[in-house]
Formats: C-alpha cells, sequence, structure tokens
C-alpha cells in the first residue's frame, strides 16, 4: 500500500490524519493541538508551510548532534544496505565496534553493555540486573525523580505521573530527595546522606538490591546535586554491598559538559542507564553499561532478560 508523502498535505490535514488514527502519549485524545512537522535541519523544524521553528528543547532532551546530520544518515543508510537486523543470539561487527567504544568513554571499569530499545527498557533491565547480581529484590529511588513510562520504570519514578499507573512493582522504597518541594536549594549534603542510611537501616541492607537515582534529575526541575552528595551515595552502597544505579538518559552524552553527568564527580556507578543522545533519537537506541565484576558474574550464571532489539 502506498503511502502519500507529506509534503502533500496541510498542516490542518497532517493533524487531522494523526487525530484520526493514531494516540498520543501523556495527552487528553480530545484537547490536542499538536504542530504539524514537515522536516529538520540543525536546530530548526519546519511545518508544511515552511514556518520555521527553533528547536530549543532539542526534542525530548536527546536530539544533540542537531538533526540532519548527513555523517549519521550516511551511516544508518550504509548499515542498512548490508545488514539490517539479526537477532540478539547473533554477533555482528557493528555491535561488537559500538559495545568497545562505549568502553571507552565510560567511568571507571564499565567494559560491558546491554543494549535497548531505548530509556525505558534500559532501567528495566538495570533492575534485572541487580536483582539477579544480587539476590535481593528492594530498591530504592527518590521522589523527585523520572525512570520512564514501562511498569518498573514508572515504579521507580517519584513524581505525580506515577499515581495512575499504580500500583506497579514491589519492592520499590523511597528515599530523600536532594532538594524540598518547590525549594531551589539544595538539602546539606549530610542531611540527605542520612536519609538515605536512614533508609537502608530501617529497610535492612541485606534486603536491598541497588540505589538509582537520576545523577542530574531532569524532568523534576534539573536538580544538580551538592558536591559530595554523588561520592557520599557510592560509599554507602560500597559499606552495605548494594549496587548504585546512574540514570543518565537524559543526562548523558555531552549535555553537561563531559561524557556523562557523573563524570563531574569522578564516580563510578555499577549500572548506568543511558538512551536518547547515544544516538541522537536518529534510531530508538538504548543500553546498560556495567562494571567488570557484574559482567564477570554472568559469565557462570543465565541472565533472565533479553529483547527482540537486544
Amino acid at each position: 500500500m502506498a503511502v502519500e508523502s507529506a509534503t502533500t498535505m496541510s498542516s490542518a490535514e497532517i493533524v487531522a490524519l494523526n487525530r484520526a488514527h493514531t494516540f498520543f502519549s501523556w495527552s487528553v485524545q480530545g484537547a490536542l493541538d499538536p504542530i504539524a512537522i514537515d522536516r529538520a535541519e540543525g536546530v530548526y523544524l519546519y511545518t508544511p508551510e515552511g514556518a520555521r521553528i527553533l528547536d530549543f528543547n532539542s526534542q525530548l532532551m536527546s536530539v544533540n548532534i542537531g538533526h540532519g546530520d548527513r555523517r549519521v544518515i550516511d551511516a544508518i543508510t550504509e548499515q542498512a544496505l548490508k545488514l539490517q537486523y539479526v537477532q540478539p543470539a547473533f554477533a555482528t561487527e557493528i555491535r561488537g565496534r559500538l559495545g568497545q567504544k562505549l568502553s571507552q568513554i565510560l567511568p571507571g571499569d564499565m567494559s560491558k553493555v546491554f543494549f535497548t530499545l531505548g530509556g525505558a527498557e534500559a532501567i528495566e533491565n538495570a533492575i534485572k540486573f541487580a536483582r539477579h547480581y544480587t539476590g535481593r529484590q528492594k530498591v530504592l529511588a527518590r521522589y523527585r525523580a523520572y525512570h520512564g513510562a514501562t511498569l518498573g520504570a514508572m515504579t521507580l519514578t517519584g513524581d505525580p505521573r506515577r499515581w495512575a499507573n499504580e500500583p506497579g512493582i514491589v519492592g520499590v522504597i523511597r528515599y530523600p530527595d536532594t532538594h524540598r518541594w518547590g525549594e531551589a536549594e539544595s538539602r546539606p549534603v549530610a542531611e540527605s546522606l542520612q536519609g538515605l542510611e536512614d533508609v537502608i537501616r530501617y529497610e535492612g541492607p541485606q534486603t536491598i538490591a541497588a540505589v538509582f537515582l537520576e545523577t542530574i534529575v531532569g524532568t523534576n526541575g534539573i536538580l544538580i546535586p551538592p558536591d559530595g552528595y554523588i561520592q557520599g551515595v557510592r560509599e554507602i552502597c560500597d559499606r552495605h554491598g548494594i549496587l548504585m544505579v546512574a540514570d543518565e538518559v537524559m543526562a548523558g552524552f555531552g549535555r553537561t559538559g563531559k561524557w556523562f553527568a557523573i563524570d563531574h564527580w569522578g564516580v563510578t556507578p555499577d549500572l548506568m542507564t543511558m538512551a536518547k543522545g547515544l544516538t541522537s533519537s536518529y534510531l530508538p537506541l538504548g543500553a546498560v553499561a556495567m562494571r567488570a565484576h557484574i559482567a564477570e558474574a554472568f559469565e557462570s550464571k543465565m541472565f533472565y532478560g533479553g529483547l527482540t532489539y537486544t
């Protein structure tokens, strides 16, 4: 069946067609008034009528290199002409080379990655890795956090978007944020860390698989943790044998001036999730990076997880 080119349709026609046959996320469907986009180049989006829109947001904070970069488009085309897809049990040069490239820029001894289709799936699999590796079930997360819209990721999410999706997965426990609700200034480092320490004590460290955190909180306010906090979380996790999981889906790949936001504090998490800037949204792709000792543990035991596009 032939599909008409978008350039043959007006903005009103495109919007009407989308509203009639596609479902929009995070929306009351009848209240939608979307902008129709025909093409994009650099930092600009263009409507079918040629109106130019400055993409201040890089879409979902993800088109890090701008729109229409021919180097990426040509590479995608070249690869698609050679090989489009094989299932995850096969090995390909391009998959190995991407894993190798990531290992060269990842923090510390993070040396292996598990590929996913996006950030939420990366979070889901980070939960699995943490539970499978430690043999524990509880995971800790904060209220001022957004980790994604799939079931586990939404349960880890602390903000009001979680409410309509409850109940979620079991075993998710909240610990205090670095910033109080409505306040721009962070709490004292010692106070925030003591809050985490208290929750671990109440829950029992032997029952906790991982502490999850957005290294820099994104949609809940762009909250930068005070110096010493990230290092303190690392020390607490080490002391209790709990994995530290950094969510770098939004902050990674140069968005904060370093490859990853956690690099500003010189800390290596045990697991790290990424997506968005990994491909600048030219194609869907996410990943879970892991330290060498975690990868090594699965050399001799099964990882019960997998995705069509791993």
